[in-house]
């Protein structure tokens, strides 16, 4: 049994157009990758700006004994409180 006739792009000469199946593979690569990555990138990306607002969303909230945002540094807080510390000096 032979295979049923398909059609081949040839050249006027009579030598197969290699740059007619080497445009069409490219554009089923293309097609291919684009499905992937609408596929599987997009959820991913989604889901990775989801959890970087989260992040930044705790991070620039104020801590709970209000001495700042996001604890703030209690020595330095301490100090100002009691005021001016001077080097060497009790």
């Amino acid at each position: 049994m032979y295979a049923p006739c398909q059609d081949i792009r040839r050249h006027p000469d009579g030598s197969l157009d290699f740059d007619f199946y080497r445009r069409r593979a490219t554009k089923l690569r293309r097609q291919a990758r684009r499905k992937f990555l609408r596929a599987n990138a997009v959820p991913l990306t989604r889901a990775l700006i989801a959890v970087a607002a989260i992040v930044a969303a705790l991070y620039l909230a104020p801590a709970a004994d209000g001495v700042g945002w996001n604890g703030g540094k209690i020595g330095i807080n301490a100090a100002m409180v009691y005021g001016t510390v001077v080097a060497g000096r009790s």
